[in-house]
């Protein structure tokens, strides 16, 4: 019997009943971290514990992999589940099942779009793209519109996503859900795997860290880890870093809040740390094992100054930061980019030479509608900026190509692509140059012309104002620049104008040193015509940097003639620079520079008189050392040890204002270096006052000399120490590890086809002969390949290494390459040498 079968009430009563129960929103299914042979997702059901399961199917619709969990109370009633056994580079769809009852009922399954493919294994040819977004609310759908039409193999949530801002865990809880579940986010995370790190406003507070946000972030990281899919949050009880390995790039998602202000710093007790001890151990241990391509520090902050007030950046921790980057250049490891949030505008920075390469830097956000133009600040470092809403970025590592290409995109959600950065491998991987040439970022030897020679090239050129000439014969080694000082004469280095952007002021620039360099050298010969007269107030600069203004702190550089206090027969060549000093006690305090100086130095007259003197500072962040001919006749020491502060332009011939203080006489052989030099450097570049040129070119490290670089090596699994396995020929391809390399194929792919066409190309039937291969340091070969060229098929001629055609620097021959299609129709044909 049925109970109210004849009631009129009895079909209103189940409608009544369900008004009662909890909402049955879902929130997901969610991709999360997504492996060669694994993967996991999460799924809410809604307000309800349910059994569940998740069943993966293969191209045929097969179930190959389940796991089974149940949406409990206690996690806000997501489920998680973690499914092994898969094939790599494979695609698969999934569905999930309710086991509520005995049968299995489907929830959601393939025609959902519920989809993912697992990773490559590093080391293959491909591509993968990530895209990141930082910054978002509900006004951000139009942006995962956008993320969902260009089928990003991983999406990276990058902070502020969702904006929290609370202490109480049913709230954080409660945004979490209306995050994931805006119609585009949702479709977007049930197909693409996402996975993120988190800022100050989901950690629960504005600039928030570790001590101010105590009362909130056991809450927050609570919720954080309910909504998330990663297969690590951080320690496990603490913090949420974890890393994503796509085979061709790996992402590293770091915590810069958890750890923040708790305890002293892993890379100086006398300060407060950002990662945390447990964090630093973690990121410098996944760094060096990495052996992905390219690879990505990515964070909810950014890594420089956000210069508002507030201290939730890494140059607040600048020790921390720096310590990372010298890990990066100490253990020679390739491929390493930025990635940062936070500040409502997008940005792209290039910290050249800084890790032995140049290291980009970039801030992609916000992904919603609000910008904060007052944060798109100037920096020596800047490219690069857009004040424009709903912004994200993708990066692409390609590896069919030799060498990979990583290239980074700035989008807007209408489908513009604001900016597009392609970047070579071989680009981020170290380089180094020999004695004196080491970390050598900027010279000028005025040999004819004002250009910088140095690694750091054309960025760092001259530019003479007021008419100041280079004497052509005038100098200590060479030319000279000639100032007078009636006539206001100097150089300016470094002037800055970001692309697509109207040039910053005149006292804006650039800076060849590091951002918050713990040491520097800079050097110079000197030939004054004039000195400022005894007693008076003139002073005459040698050379002297600054942020901008008169009054801005930011003389880094700084070195200048004065008159002497008492006696007449001297001279006070007075030195400058300013420091970072790190922030007080207070968790939101900040790093404030410090002005160090005047350092006074009263030297004879007649060193500077008549002649050419050699004037070189060593800054080492405890003290400012002074040589003039090779000999230090000053130590000028700090109060408190610090590193440089942040410095731009470079005046050579006057003071940071260009015009007012200016020199009077010869300048010559201008060089910065990025370290302190020692005394016995020093005395080499005086030379007994016949100086050579500087040692200007880098190279990479070839540690066994098999003339594969060790960053190549070690990419290919190679052994920088053993020559011979330059002879190595994993793939089975018949070709050496060192032709590989020469030819621009991969090692541990089979490119036996291409070679096999070429050889039959230049020589029918020589397919038939056994290949010999000698190793590339004897410098001989047994197939040797040369090339022709004709615009008519008629008349031939030989091709040789000129403009625009690379040679080959392993043969007699070439392996060419040409930088740009020719005008009229081209033929090229290959013959081989005996």
């Amino acid at each position: 019997m049925k109970p109210f079968r004849n009631d009129p009430m009895s079909a209103l009563l189940p409608l009544l009943v369900a008004m009662t129960l909890p909402a049955l929103a879902q929130t997901g299914p969610m991709v999360g971290t997504v492996k060669t042979t694994e993967a996991w997702f999460l799924y809410r059901p809604g307000a309800v514990e349910k059994p569940l399961r998740l069943s993966v199917l293969d191209a045929d619709q097969q179930i190959v992999a389940t796991s089974e969990s149940g949406s409990d109370d206690a996690n806000d009633y997501v489920a998680k589940f973690h499914v092994t056994g898969l094939q790599p580079a494979t695609a698969y769809t999934y569905k999930i099942d309710d086991l509520s009852g005995g049968t299995p009922v489907p929830l959601a399954g393939p025609a959902d779009g519920l989809k993912f493919a697992t990773r490559v294994k590093t080391g293959a040819k491909g591509v993968v793209t990530v895209a990141i977004a930082s910054c978002a609310n509900s006004t951000s759908e139009p942006v995962w519109e956008r993320i969902g039409a260009l089928h990003p193999d991983q999406v990276i949530l990058g902070g502020d996503t969702p904006y929290v801002d609370v202490a109480d865990l049913a709230t954080s809880r409660d945004k979490h859900r209306a995050f994931l579940e805006t119609p585009f986010m949702k479709s977007l995370i049930r197909g693409t795997s996402a996975v993120g790190t988190w800022d100050d406003h989901d950690f629960g507070l504005n600039n928030g860290n570790g001590v101010n946000a105590a009362d909130r972030r056991e809450n927050t990281r609570k919720a954080f880890v309910e909504y998330r899919a990663h297969d690590q949050f951080g320690t496990g009880p603490e913090g949420v870093f974890h890393k994503v390995d796509l085979g061709l790039m790996e992402i590293f998602l770091l915590d810069p809040r958890w750890w923040s202000q708790t305890a002293a710093s892993p890379v100086d007790p006398s300060k407060k740390t950002a990662f945390g001890p447990e964090q630093w151990t973690w990121i410098q241990q996944a760094l060096e094992a990495s052996n992905a391509p390219f690879k990505v520090l990515a964070m909810g902050e950014v890594w420089e100054d956000k210069k508002n007030g507030e201290n939730d950046d890494l140059f607040t921790y600048w020790y921390e930061r720096d310590a990372l980057y010298d890990f990066i250049r100490s253990k020679k490891i390739s491929g390493v980019v930025l990635a940062g949030g936070d500040i409502h505008v997008s940005r792209h920075l290039i910290h050249r030479q800084r890790v032995g390469y140049d290291l980009h830097d970039f801030v992609a956000s916000p992904a919603h509608t609000s910008v904060i133009p007052s944060l798109d600040v100037t920096h020596p470092d800047l490219e690069w900026s857009s004040q424009q809403p709903r912004q994200f970025m993708t990066l692409t590592a390609d590896t069919r190509v030799n060498p990979a290409l990583l290239t980074a995109r700035f989008h807007l959600a209408d489908g513009t692509i604001q900016r597009e950065v392609t970047i070579p491998y071989d680009q981020l991987t170290p380089k180094e140059g020999e004695g004196l040439g080491r970390d050598l970022r900027a010279y000028w030897s005025f040999d004819g012309d004002f250009n910088n020679r140095s690694v750091l090239g054309s960025r760092f050129d001259a530019t003479p104002v007021n008419g100041a000439p280079v004497v052509a014969d005038g100098g200590i080694r060479g030319g000279a620049v000639s100032f007078s000082r009636g006539q206001q004469q100097y150089l300016r280095i470094g002037r800055q104008t970001l692309d697509d952007s109207p040039a910053l002021p005149e006292r804006a620039g650039r800076n060849p040193l590091d951002d918050n360099g713990a040491g520097h050298t800079y050097s110079l010969w000197c030939k004054p015509a004039s000195l400022p007269a005894h007693g008076s107030d003139d002073r005459y600069f040698l050379l002297e940097s600054a942020l901008g203004g008169s009054s801005a702190a930011g003389y880094v550089l700084s070195a200048g003639f004065r008159s002497a206090s008492d006696d007449a027969s001297k001279i006070n060549l007075e030195l400058h620079t300013v420091t970072l000093q790190a922030a007080g006690s207070a968790s939101t305090a900040q790093p404030t520079p410090l002005a160090r100086g005047p350092f006074a130095c009263e030297l004879s007259r007649e060193l500077f008189t008549n002649r050419w003197a050699h004037v070189a500072v060593t800054f080492d962040s405890n003290r400012l050392r002074l040589y003039v001919d090779g000999n230090e006749v000053a130590d000028h020491e700090f109060p408190a040890p610090g590193p440089a502060a942040e410095t731009a332009g470079l005046i050579i011939g006057g003071h940071r204002s260009g015009t007012g203080r200016n020199f009077d006489g010869l300048i010559d052989e201008v060089a910065l270096w990025s370290r302190a030099l020692g005394q016995s450097e020093i005395a080499g570049i005086y030379q007994g006052g016949s100086p050579s040129a500087l040692p200007t070119g880098v190279s990479a490290a070839d540690t066994d000399g098999d003339t594969l670089e060790d960053w190549w090596e070690l990419l290919h699994s190679l052994n920088p120490a053993d020559a011979e396995d330059a002879l190595a020929d994993a793939d089975l391809d018949s070709v050496p590890a060192w032709l590989e390399r020469s030819a621009g194929t991969h090692p541990q792919s089979n490119d036996s086809v291409l070679y096999d066409y070429i050889r039959e190309l230049v020589s029918p039937g020589s397919l038939a002969t056994p290949l010999a291969f000698s190793h590339p340091s004897l410098g001989s070969l047994s197939l040797r390949i040369s090339a022709e060229h004709s615009h008519d098929l008629s008349n031939w001629s030989e091709l040789a290494p000129s403009t625009g055609i690379a040679a080959d620097v392993f043969s007699g021959d070439f392996i060419f390459s040409v930088s740009s299609p020719p005008s009229a129709p081209s033929f090229y044909r290959f013959r081989v040498n005996p």
